[in-house]
């Protein structure tokens, strides 16, 4: 197994409680981000998401794909939103 199958692995385990289709705001609470960031993240195509009756609905396997690739670290255990500030 690869770092990255691990990492999906681990992440896929950390959200294991989540349901497997979320709005904006489930997301937000699940990943720690602002609404208004997950919001950004859907208008620019970063995070993918389907719309249904004008509501956007973000499958879990999509959230992940997306914190894979933005993962800050190397063990993949903290993610920055491209323009946040660095905590440290």
């Amino acid at each position: 197994m690869n770092n990255q199958e691990k990492r999906k692995q681990d992440l896929e385990w950390l959200l294991r409680g989540c349901p497997d289709i979320l709005s904006p705001l489930q997301a937000a609470r699940w990943t720690k981000k602002s609404k208004n960031t997950i919001y950004a993240l859907l208008k620019s195509g970063e995070l993918r998401s389907f719309v249904m009756r004008g509501a956007h609905l973000i499958s879990k396997l999509d959230l992940i794909d997306y914190l894979l690739l933005h993962a800050d670290d190397t063990d993949g255990k903290r993610f920055r939103v491209e323009g946040e500030k660095n905590d440290g």
